[in-house]
């Protein structure tokens, strides 16, 4: 598959060389510095109608971590392997991490909260999903805290 046939290209060149935004990178599941060079795993997000992406999170390693990341209906959103590279403003001084060479693991989609694993991925596993608590229906509720002796009657009531 080449890049032009890829569907997620135009986003793959927003994430390309997009700012970590830390001046200090570190992995946000083990605390492990990173450096320039070293592989990481990013979180990346659009809210529908934002003009960019931003970075959630990075994790050290090639998708060593998992990932464990509760996907947003109404927010696009990619998990992406790739490595840190430094973007110099030579004007201010100024250097910056950038992600460099992603490679989307999960997709999903602004209409969704469903993951995408892609088949290619270089992971083989599905991103762990926290187990979602149901809210207690209300008939469940109001049965469940109902006092057993049916409460005194409300006066004027009959």
């Amino acid at each position: 598959m080449t890049r032009s046939d890829d569907p997620h290209a135009a986003a793959l060149a927003q994430l390309t060389r997009i700012a970590l935004d830390t001046a200090d990178p570190i992995c946000q599941v083990c605390g492990h510095p990173l450096h320039d060079g070293d592989d990481i795993t990013a979180y990346a997000y659009r809210a529908a109608g934002e003009p960019a992406y931003a970075i959630g999170y990075i994790m050290c390693g090639s998708d060593s971590h998992e990932h464990p990341t509760v996907f947003t209906r109404g927010v696009r959103e990619y998990v992406l392997t790739g490595h840190i590279g430094i973007c110099s403003n030579t004007r201010t001084q100024c250097t910056t991490f950038v992600l460099l060479d992603p490679t989307p693991v999960v997709t999903s989609p602004t209409t969704t909260a469903d993951p995408h694993v892609h088949p290619d991925a270089p992971t083989p596993r599905e991103p762990t999903q926290p187990t979602r608590q149901e809210p207690t229906p209300l008939l469940t509720a109001v049965r469940d805290h109902a006092r057993s002796d049916g409460g005194l009657p409300h006066e004027g009531s009959e």
